[in-house]
């Protein structure tokens, strides 16, 4: 065992880990360039490159197409390099170039280009950020650094949001991409500051104290891939339900549609930002497992809410619900991921399974969600989505017992494993 395990292991909880201040400056940056980016193309390219509609979505495709064939390998690749803070300074470098290659009047090769740098770059970005922040703080300080490095990312997509909003309305629109590109690369910067040898190469993999690996096949078992699919359910409900109520109100008030939607992710971004900080002292009360059976029984509420939602604020107030859920699980989902490969040293392949998942998830359910709208009407949609929602949710509450006690013993540190 190297000395940074036992050391990390020693360490009392008053100076909880060394690293955390650049590690959570790495999470603010981040936290809008990872979801912003792909709306504000979207406009680029239909208003300023004046692109037709289906040749839009083709390329939001690719790039997102590009995140989710990434992911997986993204998270074995994750666990793989030892030296994570120029790992991340790498992929930071990658998203960049994708930011920048949009500067300008990019054609489509170039376009093309850049949403698969965009996408692989992200499809990294998820496991190694967990990877730094499971090395740098051990197990059992691993929810405390998640939830302050949520808030700090749910903080950032805020900030990232009014500044985005000021470009867009001072500047010339292809300025938004420079200034993700700089946030990227900045944040790649911040890496160096954590002290070098901090990130524990064992620990940030949730590798069994000497070292073992599991193979992915003795991870990849029956209640393990219930909760995958929990996950993708739950994310083929949720993801459309804002646009859809979006497209809801668009005939029915003189406000844009479009600041309906900006308000509610300002609203949405907020209460995550709340319940990201929150979640580490509620894990302790209640457990990972309770949690995640609570979150999902908020989205088909969420859901049936929304058929009746009429006006803006109709739709500010139940995004609360959203925030809720969604801050939540933005810490929960990597911690039930941590009990899950626990000792089996496949912690940020998992990661990347689990973000595989997700992006999946949110693809499908544009596209649902979309055909739903079309043929029966937004309302309809969400009663779909609302249902699927709900199998998510008698999915997650029947298989998490059987999850949990499937998860193996992780072997404590002797005292001689220093």
């Amino acid at each position: 065992m190297t000395p940074a395990v036992s050391t990390i292991a020693q360490q009392p909880a008053s100076t909880f880990c060394p690293g955390r201040l650049p590690f959570l400056g790495i999470n603010f940056l981040v936290g809008d360039i990872q979801t912003g980016i792909m709306p504000l193309l979207a406009v680029d390219l239909a208003y300023s490159l004046h692109w037709k509609a289906g040749q839009v979505g083709w390329a939001l495709a690719f790039g997102n197409l590009a995140l989710l064939l990434a992911q997986p390998f993204g998270g074995l690749l994750a666990d793989r390099l030892p030296e994570k803070r120029w790992t991340f300074f790498a992929v930071s470098v990658l998203f960049a170039l994708g930011c920048l290659s949009l500067l300008g009047h990019p054609g489509p090769v170039r376009v093309y280009c850049a949403q698969g740098l965009i996408g692989l770059s992200t499809a990294l970005i998820i496991p190694v950020l967990s990877a730094m922040a499971m090395g740098l703080a051990g197990k059992e300080r691993f929810p405390r650094l998640m939830g302050l490095a949520q808030g700090a990312n749910h903080a950032g997509s805020v900030a990232g949001a009014l500044v985005v909003g000021f470009l867009a309305r001072h500047w010339d629109p292809s300025a938004v991409f420079l200034f993700y590109g700089i946030s990227s690369f900045g944040a790649g910067l911040l890496a160096f500051l954590i002290p070098a040898g901090a990130i524990d190469p064992l620990l940030s993999r949730e590798s069994h104290p000497d070292g073992t690996v599991l193979p992915l096949r003795g991870v990849l078992k029956t209640p393990v891939l219930l909760f995958f699919l929990t996950v993708f359910l739950f994310f083929v409900a949720n993801t459309a339900m804002l646009p859809l109520a979006g497209e809801k109100l668009a005939d029915r008030m003189p406000e844009p549609p479009g600041e309906v939607i900006a308000w509610a992710i300002v609203v949405t971004q907020s209460v995550m930002t709340l319940f990201s900080l929150l979640t580490p002292r509620l894990l302790k009360k209640t457990g990972p497992w309770k949690m995640f059976s609570f979150c999902l029984l908020l989205l088909p509420v969420r859901g049936f809410f929304l058929t009746a939602a009429s006006t803006q604020s109709d739709i500010l107030e139940i995004q609360i619900l959203d925030g809720i859920a969604t801050g939540i699980l933005s810490v929960l989902l990597p911690v039930l991921v941590s009990e899950i490969a626990r000792g089996t040293g496949r912690f940020n392949a998992m990661i990347g399974f689990l973000g595989a998942m997700i992006s999946a998830g949110g693809f499908l359910s544009q596209i649902l969600a979309g055909q739903i709208a079309q043929v029966a009407g937004t309302n309809a949609a969400f009663l779909v989505l609302s249902g699927i929602s709900a199998v998510a949710a008698i999915l997650g509450m029947a298989g998490s017992r059987t999850i949990r006690l499937s998860v193996p013993p992780l072997e404590p540190l002797s005292p001689t494993e220093g």
